[in-house]
This record gives structure tokens, C-alpha cells and sequence, in this order.
């Protein structure tokens, strides 16, 4: 069973590392000094920690005195009773989370299933330029794959989709042979990938934490580094004139785009990107980007902080609830009061709560207890 204390304490680090790799992604100096490759990874490996919320076995668990103990006790308390049941606000809000997960869940799966019928309705592209260009992409990559390449009006962009049939989806527009190479490959490279396995990942990370902007965030932020990613392995070994056309490729697939009015939003396709997106893409890939040690150095270093916040920190970290309640606290005194003892010489101690003396006991309790030797020593340090 996942304790609410360690999702709180998971959630929170894991929004401050996406707030993080937010800032960084958002200056494209910040990008080209970074290996793309450590930073999908960081990303995914938040997503993972999301998908798994489990607590180590070695914790370190703080506890708070203040506000959180009043909404633990809060939400702990009865609100209405079902056949005898009480229901707790902290049962409520369980209810509520996962009738809502179950809600997006449902229109995720609707979306799948809404594709792979408009896909059943594409018209297979008769075209030559596009089929000699996937046999050359899958020679290149020493692939077997059959894509099942396919067109239509409503289509606006390219976009690949499919797990285990892939399907390639290509506007109805004049692509030339440099364009149409660009673009298949462009697309058969998320498939290689394994972009749309994490794309899925997404949709289901989003599907049980759909309350949380900072998810969004991360799947957002991940679809972004796909897309550049993808982009950088294409130019890497292309001439300067060449990845100039690749540039013009997207411009053009762009511009194809935005004359036409999108008819749905298809969560499971790799077509949403603005205009702002693509230019983002084309000024990076216009940058050095040659991976070199320093650029490995820089990468590693954000990766420690991101594995620091997403693993030490939820264990470390652990914020638990403390308090007592009014009725249970009399006659009784906390770690907090002023508490010592006064060692005597047959073994016992003498007990002083607010420099007052209690009694005497035979045994200390409370491992960060003071005890002095005499009554002027503790009058001294406390």
C-alpha cells in the first residue's frame, strides 16, 4: 500500500526536478550545452518514479508540527456514513481521484480507438518516391519494419502511430524526393526509437495524475525533446547544405499545416507543435551541435541533481504528521519541553520538566535527553 506522506514527498520532489529541467529547456544556449540523450533520460526517469511510488525500505522520516497535523486530522475525519461506513474527506478525495483518472483514461482510449479507425479509412499512398525512401531508411538503420504508409485530407501533418503495426500517416501534399526522405525518416525514427511507447507512458501518467499541472508539464516537456532529438540525429551526419533543406523541410510541412483546419485532437500522435516549436527546433539544429566532453560533463551533473531529487530526497525527505490530541496530552510532556535529568549515584534519575522536579526514574527515555550530574551544571545549559 503507497502511504499518502511518500506520494506527497515523491509529487513534490519530482515537480521541483521538472520545474527545473522547465527552466533549462526554455534558453536554447542551455540545450546546445547539454547532451539531449542525458536529458530524455532524466525526464523518463522521472516518469517512471511517478508510475512507481513505492517507498524504500530505508526511510527518514520528519516530522511536522505545524498546519499539516491540522489537515491530516482534517481530512481523517468522518464527513457522511454509507451503510454503516464512514467516509473520511480523505476517502472522499480518494474517490474523487480515481473516478477522474478513470474518466481520462477512458477519452485516452477513445482517442486510440478513434485513430485506428480513421486509419482503416486512409487511402494507402500510391506513391514511388515514398516507398523507395522507406526501403532506404530501413537499409540505413538495418531495419525490417513495414510501415504501412497512408494519406488523407484531414491529415495535416505527418505523424507515425502504432506499437506493433506502425502506421505513417503523410499529408496530401507535393513532396519532393529530398522532402518525402526527410520526413519518412523523420517519422520512422520516432518508431525506432521507442518514442511511442513513451508517448503511451505519458498518457498514462497523465491518466492517474491528472490533477498535477507538473505532469503535463513533463509529457509536454518530453514531446519536445523527442522532436529535437529525433531532429539531431538526422543533421548529425548530414552536410551544412543539407541540413539547410531538412530546415526548409520543416518550414514547408509547416506552413502545409497551417493551411488547414485541424478536425480533432489526436492525443496519441506526434502532430501538435506550434510554429514556435518548429522554430525552436531549426535555430538549435543551426547551432554546433556536436555532442563534446564538456557538453557530457554539464549532462551528468544535471543528471546527479535530477536522480538526487527524484530518489535521495523521497527518502530522506519523508514529511510525516505530528501531533497529540488536547485530551491525550495532560499529565504527559513533549520532546520539545524543557526535559533533563539528573544523574544520581545509586543508578536512578531524578526527573525536571521546566526546571521543576517531577520524580525519579530508574530508566531515560528519548535518545537526545540531557542529563547532567548536578543541579547547578543544568541551570548552566538549559
Amino acid at each position: 500500500m503507497i502511504r499518502v506522506s511518500v506520494l506527497i514527498s515523491i509529487s513534490l520532489f519530482s515537480s521541483i526536478a521538472v520545474i527545473l529541467l522547465k527552466i533549462v529547456l526554455r534558453n536554447n544556449n542551455a540545450v546546445l550545452q547539454l547532451d539531449v540523450r542525458f536529458l530524455m533520460t532524466c525526464m523518463l526517469f522521472i516518469l517512471i518514479r511517478m508510475l512507481v511510488p513505492i517507498e524504500f525500505p530505508v526511510t527518514n522520516n520528519i516530522p511536522i508540527h505545524e498546519i499539516y497535523p491540522d489537515i491530516y486530522i482534517f481530512i481523517q475525519e468522518s464527513v457522511f456514513q454509507i451503510y454503516g461506513t464512514e467516509i473520511s474527506v480523505q476517502k472522499l478525495l480518494g474517490i474523487v481521484w480515481l473516478v477522474g483518472s478513470a474518466v481520462v483514461f477512458i477519452k485516452v482510449l477513445y482517442s486510440y480507438i478513434m485513430i485506428k479507425r480513421q486509419l482503416a479509412g486512409f487511402q494507402k499512398m500510391e506513391n514511388l518516391i515514398f516507398e523507395k525512401a522507406a526501403k532506404k531508411i530501413n537499409a540505413e538503420y538495418k531495419r525490417r519494419v513495414p510501415f504501412e504508409i497512408l494519406t488523407a485530407e484531414e491529415v495535416n501533418t505527418p505523424f507515425v502511430f502504432g506499437i506493433i503495426k506502425p502506421s505513417i500517416a503523410i499529408p496530401k501534399y507535393e513532396f519532393t524526393e529530398r522532402d518525402a526522405y526527410f520526413v519518412l525518416k523523420h517519422e520512422m525514427l520516432h518508431y525506432y526509437r521507442g518514442d511511442m511507447v513513451i508517448k503511451l507512458l505519458c498518457e498514462l501518467l497523465k491518466a492517474i495524475y491528472w490533477w498535477n499541472p507538473f505532469i503535463y508539464m513533463l509529457c509536454d516537456l518530453m514531446v519536445d525533446m523527442q522532436e529535437i532529438n529525433v531532429d539531431f540525429k538526422i543533421i548529425r551526419n548530414l552536410p551544412e547544405l543539407e541540413q539547410l533543406k531538412y530546415s526548409e523541410c520543416l518550414v514547408n510541412v509547416a506552413k502545409s499545416r497551417e493551411n488547414k483546419k485541424r478536425r480533432e485532437s489526436w492525443l496519441m500522435s506526434f502532430q501538435n507543435e506550434s510554429p514556435l516549436a518548429v522554430h525552436k527546433r531549426i535555430s538549435l539544429m543551426l547551432e554546433n551541435l556536436e555532442i563534446v566532453k564538456k557538453k557530457t560533463i554539464k549532462s551528468i551533473f544535471l543528471s546527479a541533481v535530477i536522480i538526487f531529487l527524484v530518489i535521495i530526497c523521497p527518502i530522506v525527505f519523508i514529511f510525516e504528521p505530528y501531533s497529540i490530541r488536547e485530551e491525550d496530552a495532560d499529565g504527559t510532556f513533549g520532546l520539545r519541553d524543557n526535559v533533563f535529568y539528573l544523574r544520581n549515584s545509586d543508578g536512578t534519575y531524578d526527573f525536571y520538566l521546566d526546571s521543576q522536579y517531577v520524580g525519579t526514574v530508574s530508566e531515560v527515555s528519548g535518545d537526545n535527553t540531557q542529563i547532567y550530574d548536578s543541579l547547578e551544571e543544568a541551570k548552566r545549559n538549559e
